[in-house]
């Protein structure tokens, strides 16, 4: 195996862990409603570490730099787990 298929493997197992953990937290809430509370980025790094994001003058590049430090951090393991598969599908042995 090489180091990019034993890094989406890794990827993919921190994501798992992430998702089981974030179920637990929601069953261990107390009263009727649970509501899941998925992590992001902005949750995990401070804002003013993320203040180089308002700066990014093309708008399309700003939204999508906005969209990945706000999307559920679960996800993004998954989706850098499958781009380490992917890259390393087309590099030769």
């Amino acid at each position: 195996m090489s180091k990019l298929t034993i890094l989406g493997l890794i990827l993919w197992i921190v994501s798992g862990i992430l998702v089981g953990f974030q179920a637990l937290s929601t069953l261990m809430q107390t009263g009727d409603t649970y509501q899941w509370e998925s992590l992001s980025i902005v949750d995990v790094v401070d804002a003013q570490y993320l203040t180089w994001a308002d700066k990014i003058s093309f708008h399309y590049a700003q939204q999508a730099v906005e969209y990945i430090i706000n999307m559920p951090l679960f996800l993004l393991f998954i989706a850098l787990g499958v781009i380490c598969f992917i890259i390393n599908g087309f590099r030769r042995p």
